[in-house]
């Protein structure tokens, strides 16, 4: 299968030779093994030697028991002279393994770990033993950026060229707006798991966006609950589906899925911890006039969110753009929403940027809940992100399309 280069793994490099754990995690068939083995492949082309680069995949379960019951015998059995360099595969899967890599890590000085894990709930325990020792790295679908690389070198190097610095705005027109456009539409209704991505056939990416789907449900969500709650979990995903953007409304889930508050709080984690959604807290500063409870919902795979909804042909672009905008602003920046109790809302909020609204809209359509929110909080600047227009038309107020982000 083709390799497209993911945008973390020059910052995976930058630590290569440093003594930390590197940790690389994120949703199953995001990309990990193939990032993993694009790795030794650099390590060699590098210099170093293929027998001191050992790669193990723990859900081998004889290869993840030998493991479990010597780490030290297993990891000596394997070293050479010089630095060993251990890419281990579904971390994961290892009972205890904060405490085994913890071990590992302050007995063996000459070896480098890179382990790979399906999603973070899983890999809690390595925060506890391993402070100071491990760096994380979090590998999620293709960005945008990394789609349109997929796509050629031409469209990446026009999003190069046109895409915004959130720090420092500077709005380049282009001429292929439109045939940027398209290519979100794609990104938009198949989503960005790399497998899907590089699938041409249409229907073919919706039988890989069913087989995420139940793999997902079978080895990450139910298994947490030994399958107790897969049908209520199944029908709660559906609910935050045809409702992404919107405020939660716990007595709707509470109603649709069958399962009591407590338990939907305790999923809901489940999925933000797993890669599937994320969840957004309200902005406030005043507690009398502005929401300061719910949190709002949106999906990290627009595929695997359009497939929940069966739907693929009739989607709804305003949701699903409000959503894109939330995934591209999240790796870099503290995004929150704001609504006021009048129901005056901003879309976004993002405060470690001196407090910028961001409006998303089809049409470029300055909003009375934009200057609103200016002058209330003395923002910098805001932002109207929307389908055409990339404008300043007010000194304050830029207009930005969705495809500079």
């Amino acid at each position: 299968m083709k390799y497209i280069k993911r945008d973390i793994e020059s910052d995976i490099f930058k630590w290569i030779n440093e003594r930390e754990i590197i940790a690389i995690r994120g949703p199953r068939q995001c990309g990990k093994t193939t990032l993993i083995n694009k790795i030794r492949t650099t390590l060699i082309e590098k210099g170093v030697k293929n027998e001191s680069i050992h790669y193990f995949d723990f859900e081998d379960n004889l290869l993840r028991i030998k493991f479990e019951e010597n780490w030290r015998e297993f990891i000596k059995s394997y070293l050479t002279q010089g630095k060993n360099y251990f890419l281990i595969d579904e971390i994961q899967n290892v009972k205890e393994i904060g405490k085994k890599l913890k071990l590992v890590f302050d007995s063996f000085n000459d070896i480098k770990l890179i382990i790979t894990g399906s999603s973070s709930f899983d890999l809690t325990n390595l925060g506890k033993y391993l402070v100071g020792r491990v760096l994380f790295f979090d590998l999620l679908p293709f960005n945008f950026h990394e789609f349109l690389r997929s796509k050629g070198e031409r469209y990446e190097r026009l999003h190069e060229e046109i895409r915004v610095d959130m720090k420092d705005i500077k709005i380049k027109k282009t001429i292929f707006l439109d045939e940027l456009n398209s290519l979100l539409y794609e990104y938009l209704t198949f989503g960005a798991y790399p497998r899907v991505i590089l699938e041409e056939d249409k229907e073919k990416k919706k039988v890989l966006l069913k087989n995420i789907f139940n793999t997902y449900i079978e080895k990450d969500v139910s298994s947490v609950h030994k399958g107790k709650y897969k049908e209520g979990i199944i029908k709660l995903l559906k609910t935050l589906s045809s409702t992404i953007g919107g405020i939660i409304k716990y007595e709707t889930l509470i109603e649709t899925s069958g399962l009591n508050y407590k338990e939907i709080k305790e999923i809901i984690q489940i999925l933000q911890d797993s890669y599937v959604i994320s969840v957004v807290n309200p902005f406030h500063r005043n507690l009398v006039t502005e929401l300061r409870k719910n949190p709002k919902i949106y999906f990290v795979d627009f595929g695997f969110r359009n497939y929940l909804m069966q739907n693929f042909d009739n989607l709804d672009f305003q949701f699903l753009y409000e959503n894109f905008i939330y995934n591209e602003l999240k790796p870099m920046h503290i995004v929150k929403y704001w609504r006021t109790t009048t129901k005056t809302e901003v879309d976004f909020v993002v405060e470690n940027l001196n407090i910028i609204p961001i409006e998303v809209k089809t049409t470029a359509k300055i909003t009375r809940a934009t200057r609103s929110f200016m002058k209330t909080y003395n923002s910098k600047f805001g932002i109207i992100a929307n389908l055409k227009a990339a404008d300043n038309p007010e000194k304050l107020i830029y207009l930005i399309p969705f495809v500079y982000f």
